[in-house]
């Protein structure tokens, strides 16, 4: 049997001043590590979208032949976002079984996933975004006069560079490993997460939290599990997942405003739940 092979993939060209996958080497990391504790010849490609024809032939072909079994998409894109050649080849590659983590943010950031049909149809409304919601609520969660960008749907968590706590929602093997509070996680928080919402019956909620501005619930995770194909499991924000979040040090593009917290700096054993849960997945999505 081949060794078990990972993707993570930003949907942007590289950009210094951007989200660009080399902001997320923590997550490379913990994927890594997880994969090759089950295989020592467990292989990670880390990459942003190519820019040469060339390389993004060979990326589609690799995903039409089902060459991963796990794809990390990190949708950090806001209308400059992959060609649409990648996306029949994205759905090829769940199709064949690959599974899918996609981690996106608030309003219309991640935007190009709304180009995803076929077996990736729910993607799209399962991630909420700005244009696409017809009744789309009118109150704006995270009002800041300093970051008038920030538009709704988003939900606060609380600052980056500190933690919320999730709710267990599902007794599903993604969750069965212990945790620092019985029945919760500590995921890294967010003064903007993504709006993600169920959509059919394939799919189970994960975890939930909630909003420190409003107490609403909010949707952290969710799993669509769809027989003879790939899960696809969502998440509400890519910051759970962002060097930035889990060490405020590696720093973040300059159009970021919100200040942040010293809350992991200064207990990093809050980051335990997190190691935890990706080791889980990447372990889950090895599972065939």
């Amino acid at each position: 049997m081949a060794a078990p092979k990972a993707l993570l993939l930003s949907t942007i060209a590289t950009d210094a001043n951007d989200w660009h996958i080399g902001r997320f080497s923590q997550l490379g990391s913990m994927i890594e590590t997880a994969g090759q504790a089950i295989d020592p010849a467990f292989a990670l490609t880390i990459t942003d979208y190519p820019v040469e024809p060339e390389l993004r032939k060979g990326l589609q072909s690799d995903l039409r032949e089902g060459v991963f079994n796990q794809i990390w998409l990190m949708a950090v894109d806001l209308d400059n976002g992959p060609d649409e050649d990648f996306f029949p080849a994205l759905e090829a590659a769940v199709r064949s079984g690959t599974d899918l983590v996609i981690a996106r943010d608030h309003a219309d950031l991640g935007s190009c996933l709304l180009s995803l049909e076929g077996c990736l149809t729910a993607v799209g409304s399962t991630q909420t975004f700005k244009r696409s919601w017809p009744d789309l609520p009118t109150d704006r969660e995270f009002i800041d006069e300093a970051c008038p960008t920030i538009t709704t749907p988003c939900v606060v968590t609380g600052q980056n560079g500190g933690v919320q706590i999730c709710r267990k929602r599902a007794d599903h093997p993604l969750l069965a490993f212990p945790s620092m509070l019985p029945g919760h996680l500590l995921m890294p928080a967010h003064p903007h997460e993504g709006v993600i919402q169920p959509t059919s019956d394939t799919q189970t909620v994960l975890l939930s939290s909630y909003s420190i501005t409003s107490g609403r619930e909010q949707l952290i995770a969710i799993v669509d599990e769809v027989p003879d194909g790939g899960m696809v499991l969502h998440h509400s924000t890519f910051h759970h997942f962002a060097d930035y979040n889990i060490d405020i040090s590696h720093g973040a593009p300059d159009f970021v405003l919100d200040p942040p917290t010293k809350q992991i700096e200064d207990s990093p054993e809050l980051l335990a739940d997190l190691r935890a849960y990706i080791r889980s997945v990447v372990h889950y999505a090895c599972r065939n």
